[in-house]
C-alpha cells in the first residue's frame, strides 16, 4: 500500500472547490430562470465541467470515468442540499 501524501491532494481539493462553486453558480443561475435544478441535472452539469480534468497523484491518473460520473452525482447532490431552501419547521414537526 502506497503512502499518500497530503501536499500532493491539495490540487484535487481546490478543483473540487472550483467546481462546487460552478455548481452553486449554474443552481442560482438555473433558479433564476423559473428552473428548479435537482441533483442529478446538476451533476450533469458538473460531469461536463470535469469532461477534460484528468488528476495525477504521484503518478496515478484518478478518474476513470465511473469515478468522474460518481465524483460528479457526490457534487451535484451537496450543491443541492446546500442551496434548497430549508423546509419549515411546520412541516418538520408533522406527525
Amino acid at each position: 500500500m502506497n503512502k499518500i501524501n497530503t501536499a500532493a491532494l491539495l490540487p484535487l481539493v481546490g478543483k473540487l472547490g472550483v467546481l462546487l462553486r460552478s455548481g452553486l453558480d449554474r443552481y442560482i443561475e438555473m433558479r433564476s430562470m423559473g428552473i428548479e435544478p435537482n441533483a442529478d441535472i446538476l451533476a450533469l452539469y458538473l460531469t461536463a465541467q470535469m469532461d477534460t480534468w484528468d488528476p495525477v497523484v504521484q503518478g496515478k491518473h484518478l478518474l476513470d470515468p465511473e469515478t468522474r460520473t460518481a465524483c460528479a452525482r457526490f457534487l451535484g447532490g451537496v450543491v443541492f442540499n446546500f442551496a434548497r431552501p430549508s423546509p419549515s419547521p411546520e412541516v418538520e414537526a408533522s406527525p
